[in-house]
């Protein structure tokens, strides 16, 4: 392939490669509708201020003919007030995408700052008491633009015909060493007398070191995992006093409280922010093996 040809392919190598990059990038827009259910009942005579409230996406958030939140991932809000048999108001807070990645959603179709309106009331029974059947289904808005990746790539384009590859050329003929000089025979010599043998003298017997055992067995070899094992991940469950907390995890927003994440083990940095209240920032130690660690924390307000 010549240099004109190669800069060709390399060219049109590099236009697919910005075409697949523009139609990979997606963007979901806040207040996108989301539709979500309960994955168990919600009692008034059970609940408590601050509770998590379990949900999962019932419908798929489809765009552009891809699934950006799929059926079936976690979301979950929290009981914002209750009295028994009276009152049972809750929100919806977020949904986590099958990356780990944490999406803030509200009730309220379009922002606000009045928290008494991003709430639900709720009006029905169960059993009796006031609260919500598990399978009841709710509307949620996104809270955020969502940028998503996994847009469908463009149309297949036929591949560019590869140049013939030059014939190799034929080697390069070895000359043949040349003939080694043949030695002349010695001259005759005449055969000297052998000289008397000495006294063979007894050598003291002695027994043959052993060899060492850890000599003959070979260094043991440190297990490696297998590069398709999947990573762990440790449950971490985030709640702060108020709600509503802003939850950064070594300086990456992770959502807000209250919370359930799944983090990878090691040593991390958790932080707490909220408007009118002094930030929180504590050392977060997950242990290889753990199940569940729990972070609560009570806000101060600033002066």
């Amino acid at each position: 392939m010549n240099i004109r040809q190669a800069v060709k392919a390399w060219g049109w190598l590099a236009a697919c490669a910005c075409v697949m990059a523009q139609a990979q990038t997606l963007r979901v827009p806040d207040g996108t509708q989301l539709r979500v259910r309960f994955t168990a009942d919600l009692l008034s005579s059970q609940a408590t201020v601050g509770a998590r409230v379990d949900m999962e996406v019932s419908l798929p958030l489809v765009s552009q003919g891809v699934t950006v939140i799929p059926a079936g991932s976690v979301a979950w809000g929290a009981v914002q007030e209750v009295k028994k048999g009276k009152v049972l108001n809750f929100d919806i807070e977020g949904v986590r995408l099958p990356n780990q990645q944490i999406v803030k959603l509200r009730v309220s179709p379009r922002k606000t700052t009045n928290a008494g309106k991003d709430e639900i009331k709720v009006d029905t029974q169960v059993g009796g008491d006031l609260g919500v059947e598990k399978g009841s289904e709710y509307i949620a808005y996104l809270d955020q633009d969502l940028d998503a990746e996994g847009a469908p790539a463009p149309p297949a384009q036929p591949a560019p015909v590869a140049a013939p590859k030059p014939e190799p050329e034929p080697p390069a003929p070895v000359a043949s060493p040349a003939p080694a000089a043949v030695a002349a025979p010695p001259a005759p010599t005449q055969p000297e007398t052998p000289p008397a043998p000495a006294p063979a003298v007894a050598a003291p017997a002695t027994a043959a070191p052993a060899a060492p055992e850890a000599a003959a067995q070979a260094p043991p070899v440190a297990h490696t995992p297998s590069p398709g094992q999947p990573l762990e991940y440790i449950t971490l469950e985030c709640f702060s006093d108020p709600l509503g907390a802003d939850i950064l995890i070594d300086d990456e927003f992770h959502g807000s409280t209250p919370s359930i994440l799944k983090i990878q083990p090691g040593n991390h940095r958790i932080e707490y922010r909220m408007m009118g209240y002094k930030p929180h920032s504590q050392p977060l130690n997950l242990r290889s093996g753990d199940s569940l660690t729990t972070v609560r924390v009570t806000m101060e307000k600033q002066p």
